[in-house]
């Protein structure tokens, strides 16, 4: 019996919906969680390390405004300071004065943080392929691939986070 101060979910999820998104976010925390496992037990950077780290590698000069690298990394203006502080006491980054605006600042991949983002970078895409990737086809990869694309466009062909 329900009682009279119970208020309802507002327009709830169907079976299909709920399972749809179930998966998908259980799917990625599990990922997420034993990649960033398996990265520090190897004794190399976290996974937000390894964000910071992927997102400044992809870039020409492997160098980025704080401010964009930031919003890529979905960071307030403070967590990206303390990020790349980080980052730059162990020599994998650095930081360089904006010469057209010197309250701005670039982060800078260095060769270090190259290296150490390369030897990451055989984990990650160990754990990818261990975790996700080989239990599917090639097929059903380009299959999942278009209906991200379907379900938010720009999510899998944009070259930047949509």
């Amino acid at each position: 019996m329900s009682e009279s101060n119970e208020i309802p979910e507002p327009d709830p999820f169907s079976d299909a919906e709920f399972d749809a998104w179930r998966g998908l976010i259980r799917l990625r925390e599990s990922v997420m969680r034993e990649i960033d496992l398996r990265l520090r037990d190897a004794g190399e950077i976290s996974l937000d390390d390894y964000g910071v780290l992927i997102t400044l590698v992809s870039e020409p000069e492997r160098r980025l405004r704080m401010s964009a690298l930031g919003a890529r990394r979905l960071l307030t203006a403070s967590g990206i300071t303390r990020a790349v502080m980080r980052l730059e006491e162990r020599g994998l980054v650095r930081r360089e004065p904006d010469p057209e605006d010197r309250r701005a600042a670039f982060a800078v991949l260095t060769k270090k943080g190259l290296a150490a983002l390369r030897r990451a970078q055989r984990v990650h895409h160990a754990t990818v392929r261990e975790l996700y990737l080989d239990q599917l086809l090639e097929r059903e990869q380009r299959q999942l691939a278009r209906l991200f694309e379907k379900a938010l466009p720009g999510v899998v062909s944009s070259p930047e986070w949509p």
